[in-house]
């Protein structure tokens, strides 16, 4: 009444201890030891009203009273719950029998323990024990402990015969166990008379006959060991009981890798890591080739499914960033999907992620993904789930590919029908080919494929339709440490060794035509210009003959990168045709020849002639009569080393104008010049 604002509380006191004593009287009420309790139907009601509105909130007082009273016993009934598990106590004596039996691993020993534990709590509570706990009723307190142990189960931490699914099978469990003890949660072992003759002689029999890489069945397994045992005076076995046996996790393990193989044992039984989402776009690319999984109608009318596709994909967005398509997997396919990757977007990964193939493990594309990236390095051999890629090419093909009718179905070893291409729809397809897109289109419907994989999102809402970002907008998305690529860069991110298998050191020699270089089975010649840019009688001069190492771009092969030794030596670029008629000439190629033939007689013949009498002229300024040898024009050596550096610095001096000509060194500038 004092907070609804009816009267204050010196008031009410002075109120109520009048009426006691009769002197007033006011409202009807009632004393529970120091409590006074005003009784809200004796109230006026206007009083009433104020008590409903500011008190209750607009609720009828006696609902308000009855939910604050529900939510009170609530709140206390959590309370006990929470605490529920903390009664539970495993019983040493349980761990000790279970572990003795050898049949259990100590997690599976520990999680019996518990459920014996649970069993023995809910035979313990009946009412009595129940209400002193705080439970209104015994069925409050079943309900709490069957939750908890359902929770338990789910996380292993309980074992059952079978799975719990309802109060009734609990209860079920804890009258079996009452009347049998321990007995009541071991599956067919301890009271197996079979399984307890098992002795290490029984046991490295069944691992033997198990193990063979015949891989017996289990009956013809039973059948061998009980001939050996009527010879050696061992028990007989049932098929049952060695499948018991032979299946427990610790057996099953040892002989299923001699049984099946490392691979098919890593499979089954190799620990997973579980790994974090990939943080950014462009952190890991994961990259991988396979059968493009369509046929179409070839030029000779017959039908195909030859091609195979090469995949980039961005392992944060899930995104084919990048592909190329070809009829096998070859180091140029690679390299082409990832070029394309790189020109998606002008972005460069961190790390690339792939696999042992041939292609992608050669020199060229080894080089490649160097330049690229930071680190690569190929996955674990023969494990498809360490590689991001298996799962986006297998729902792509599913998700998108799957809705043409040309596809052909999925890989082989499927299990599930819908991965299946329809065979009636195959069939009408071979007898109507017609119907088969040709060469050209189905690469076009591949690509509007991968279009329409990138514009999907990886949620739906109830109704179907896609939600969130899709795979574009999350690889477009920006982040600080994506690195981006220009035009140049790109050039020379894609510069690889290129290795001549016809020469015994994979070089190219320099001849009088350049380099020849054969890429993508079309014949180009590259050259180390002249000043001019045109020619290269310069680097001829002093190169011809000679092999190097050549790192270009296959894709964007428009120079190349000579070196030798590891070192660089120069950059060849791609050579200028001549027309080989004069009906082939375009504008400027008159001339351009002409300037050709130029330079050819300039450092052909009379160049030669030139340097051969400027060498004689200084042998005869020094006062030598002969050269002691020659190593190519312009390399000799002198009897008088010091006379010939000095001659040959005079006229150095001449030819920059710093000093007087004699008659001898007139005739060494005119050869010079």
């Amino acid at each position: 009444m004092v907070k609804a604002g009816i009267v204050s509380e010196p008031y009410l006191k002075k109120a109520l201890n009048q009426q006691r004593n009769g002197k007033v009287s006011c409202w009807p009420h009632h004393k529970e030891g120091k409590l006074v309790f005003v009784h809200y139907d004796g109230l006026n009601p206007q009083y009433k009203a104020r008590i409903e509105t500011i008190i209750c909130g607009n609720v009828e007082p006696h609902l308000y009273v009855t939910t604050a009273n529900s939510q009170k016993r609530n709140q206390a009934l959590e309370l006990i719950n929470s605490d529920l598990p903390n009664q539970v106590e495993t019983n040493p004596a349980d761990i000790k029998e279970l572990s003795r039996t050898g049949y259990y691993t100590p997690t599976e020993v520990h999680a019996i323990a518990r459920a014996a534990a649970w069993l023995r709590l809910w035979n313990e509570f009946d009412v009595k024990r129940a209400r002193a706990a705080g439970y209104p009723k015994v069925t409050d307190f079943q309900l709490a402990a069957f939750k908890h142990v359902l929770a338990e189960q789910s996380k292993g931490m309980v074992r059952f015969k079978k799975p719990l699914n309802n109060e009734r099978v609990l209860d079920r469990n804890a009258r079996l166990y009452e009347n049998e003890g321990l007995k009541s949660l071991i599956t067919g072992l301890m009271g197996n008379n079979n399984r307890r003759q098992i002795n290490d002689l029984n046991h490295a029999i069944l691992m033997e006959l198990a193990g063979d890489r015949l891989k017996y069945s289990f009956e013809d397994i039973a059948m061998m060991y009980n001939d050996m045992a009527k010879d050696t005076g061992l028990v007989m076995l049932t098929v049952s009981a060695i499948k018991q046996h032979l299946n427990q996790p610790k057996y099953r393990r040892v002989w299923y890798f001699a049984r099946h193989g490392e691979q098919a044992g890593n499979l089954e039984y190799q620990s997973e890591a579980t790994r974090r989402e990939v943080s950014r776009p462009d952190a890991l690319w994961s990259i991988d080739g396979t059968s493009m999984q369509l046929y179409y109608r070839a030029g000779d009318g017959k039908i195909k499914s030859d091609l195979y596709t090469y995949f980039i994909t961005d392992a944060h967005s899930g995104a084919i960033i990048g592909w190329s398509i070809g009829y096998t997997e070859t180091s140029q396919v690679v390299t082409q999907a990832l070029q394309r990757a790189v020109n998606f977007k002008n972005y460069k990964p961190y790390q690339l992620q792939y696999d042992n193939g041939s292609a992608n493990i050669s020199k060229a594309v080894t080089g490649l993904m160097t330049n690229m990236s930071r680190v690569h390095f190929a996955c674990r051999p023969y494990s498809g789930k360490s590689k991001y890629i298996e799962t986006y090419i297998g729902h792509f093909q599913q998700r998108e590919l799957h809705k043409m009718e040309n596809f052909k179905g999925g890989n082989i070893n499927t299990k599930t029908n819908d991965a299946k291409a329809n065979p009636e729809l195959l069939a009408e397809l071979r007898k109507n080919p017609e119907r088969l897109p040709d060469f050209d289109q189905v690469i076009a419907d591949f690509e509007a494929a991968v279009i329409t994989w990138n514009k999907r999102s990886s949620e739906r809402d109830s109704y179907g339709y896609f939600t969130g970002q899709s795979k574009l907008e999350r690889y477009e998305a920006a982040h600080p440490e994506r690195t981006s690529v220009n035009y140049f860069d790109k050039i020379s991110l894609f510069m690889a060794d290129v290795v001549n298998t016809k020469t015994t050191d994979g070089g190219y020699k320099y001849t009088t035509a350049g380099i020849k270089m054969t890429i993508n089975k079309q014949d180009y010649w590259f050259i180390v210009p002249d000043e001019g840019g045109k020619y290269d009688h310069q680097f001829q001069r002093h190169n011809l003959g000679k092999s190097f190492n050549i790192r270009i771009n296959t894709e964007n092969p428009e120079f190349c990168i000579l070196f030798q030794d590891g070192k660089q030596v120069a950059i060849a670029r791609e050579k200028e045709l001549f027309a080989a008629c004069v009906a082939d000439y375009k504008e400027g190629d008159a001339s351009n020849i002409r300037e050709f033939c130029r330079r050819q007689e300039e450092f052909g013949y009379q160049y030669s002639k030139a340097e051969m009498q400027k060498t004689r002229i200084l042998m005869e300024a020094s006062g030598t009569l002969k050269a002691t040898g020659t190593d190519g024009i312009m390399h000799y050596s002198m009897q008088d080393k010091t006379s010939f550096n000095r001659a040959e610095s005079d006229i150095q001096d001449q030819l920059n104008g710093m000093a007087e000509l004699t008659s001898l060194e007139k005739k060494l500038l005119k050869l010079t010049r």
